[in-house]
């Protein structure tokens, strides 16, 4: 149906000047030993009525290869500078009961004891299940240089060369896993070992001096800062490179943590006012800062650009009292909220592919920004998990310059008004076919927006849509299709495309272009 009156929004998108890839690893995932993320989020045991793989819960395979997810990070977080791997090998009944330290959270009458029945052959296999590469966050607040470096062996060392590769193969896996990306450390100004930057730096640099030279190339991460902080805490950014500056030491990723933090009673996750909508997501348009202020720093000391971002922990957290289940502690009832801002957050991703080589999710089930919630058998995708499908076609392809031109939105906020993007976007470009994902955070009104391409023209389109008429929609076990996409009208025009994107909604738009 012909749409009519002039638009409100003016889409500009120029696929002659297509630039980054679009990593797909800026769409990864983060599973830690916390609350119930693995332990009945993923691992259910082999015996288990709920349907398995060996004992990982089987709904998480499928709904994890549904979205392509490209890498899992494990594990942790602060339990992994407390993890020793070896804890975790062997047959399972006589693997050790260790105590975890981060469960001192959990309500009276659970304990501490971490079982280690999901340790790394577990791990790599569901790695393998879902086809996504492993990214393991090795202990450098409890652990030593040398038992990461016989992580590494036991991990990438071919059969037939050392003792740790044919334990490997004992324990049920001759051939190596093949695992490239290493994190040193977690947090380690903080939960990792309360640092500082040059004291970190040496004991990084003692880490990965003698990195086992076996396939494939490693990509090292070092422990970057906690940049929810007001102050986005450049100091500890600056104070490690300058720690680093006269080392020869590899940096192939620095690791970034961006929370929108609102906890400390300043939201909760499912009862919010207009001003907490709007606050949640204007969080979410700072990723694009973040990443910004970030890069500049590294680059005064890395002009060359050999390190990049990586962004393995983002999302929403929300103060406690939402929690699905007593053991399941960080986890929350993700709203349509979370969804815009799931889409603003890969948006700056997308606009920044130059800077970031690897985003992870915090985390995949049942903790903060979850895809997914779980409670034995009972199983829900969130609404953030509906943004996760429909960018994947960003995925791989080229980010694309685009420009909206859009009115901005007055937006409440503690009793008075700021200014915000009345739209937010990204595109990329894959051969022939442009992907423009849109997202309107207003309350208030629907915008009509106009679609132009600069140096082609727009042969077909298709359009869907997430979005619900109530703010605080969200999918639970007895309703888990209550925020769900749905397939948006688009109209074609002189070579342009005009959508309508309904208000509280993000829109993802499919162009073949002649």
């Amino acid at each position: 149906m012909a749409q009519t009156g002039a638009p409100d929004a003016w889409i500009d998108v120029s696929p002659e000047k297509a630039g980054a890839e679009i990593s797909k690893h800026l769409y990864g995932h983060f599973i830690e030993h916390l609350g119930a993320v693995i332990y009945d989020g993923i691992w259910v045991g082999p015996d288990s009525r709920i349907p398995n793989t060996g004992g990982i819960r089987t709904q998480f395979i499928e709904d994890m290869k549904r979205i392509s997810a490209p890498n899992l990070r494990w594990p942790g977080g602060c339990f992994a500078d407390g993890y020793h791997w070896r804890d975790g090998i062997g047959a399972p009944e006589k693997r050790p009961r260790t105590y975890n330290y981060w469960q001192h959270s959990m309500p009276a009458g659970l304990d501490h004891t971490e079982t280690n029945r999901f340790g790394i052959h577990e791990f790599m296999r569901l790695c393998r299940l879902i086809r996504a590469d492993p990214y393991i966050a090795a202990n450098v607040g409890s652990g030593s240089p040398r038992e990461f470096h016989d992580w590494v062996l036991y991990c990438n060392a071919p059969a037939g060369t050392v003792s740790l590769a044919a334990e490997r193969a004992a324990n049920g896996d001759k051939q190596p896993f093949g695992v490239s990306w290493w994190g040193v450390g977690n947090e380690s100004w903080g939960c990792g070992g309360d640092m500082k930057p040059p004291e970190y730096a040496a004991l990084y640099r003692r880490f990965v001096t003698q990195f086992p030279v076996y396939p494939p190339r490693p990509r090292l991460v070092a422990t970057g800062p906690r940049a929810h902080s007001r102050d986005m805490d450049l100091g500890w950014t600056s104070g490690f490179f300058e720690a680093m500056r006269e080392h020869r030491s590899p940096v192939n990723g620095f690791s970034l943590h961006f929370y929108s933090d609102f906890r400390n009673g300043k939201g909760r996750a499912a009862a919010f006012d207009p001003a907490g909508w709007y606050a949640v997501i204007r969080e979410g348009m700072r990723t694009a800062e973040v990443i910004g202020k970030h890069w500049e720093v590294m680059s005064r000391f890395d002009p060359r650009h050999r390190t990049k971002l990586v962004v393995d922990e983002w999302g929403v957290w929300y103060s406690p009292g939402d929690e699905i289940a007593p053991r399941a502690i960080l986890s929350q009832p993700l709203t349509l909220r979370d969804a815009l801002h799931t889409a603003v957050t890969f948006d700056a991703f997308h606009r920044h592919a130059d800077k970031v080589a690897m985003a992870c999710v915090a985390q995949t089930v049942n903790c903060i920004h979850s895809l997914f919630l779980a409670d034995g058998e009972k199983w829900l995708r969130t609404p953030v998990y509906s943004v996760f499908e429909m960018y994947r076609p960003h995925m791989g392809a080229r980010s694309v310059p685009l420009i909206i031109r859009v009115d901005e939105i007055a937006a409440p906020a503690d009793g008075a008004s700021v200014r915000m993007p009345g739209l937010s976007g990204s595109a990329s470009l894959r051969d022939k076919t442009l992907t423009v994902t849109l997202t309107n955070p207003s309350l208030d009104a629907r915008k009509k927006a106009r679609v132009r391409v600069t140096g082609g023209t727009i042969a077909e389109g298709r359009g869907q849509v997430l979005t619900h008429e109530n703010m605080h929609a969200h999918n639970s076990f007895d309703r888990p299709n209550e925020v769900r996409l749905a397939p948006l009208p688009v109209e074609l025009r002189g070579g342009n495309a005009e959508v309508v994107l309904p208000r509280q909604a993000v829109a993802a738009l499919e162009f073949h272009l002649s």
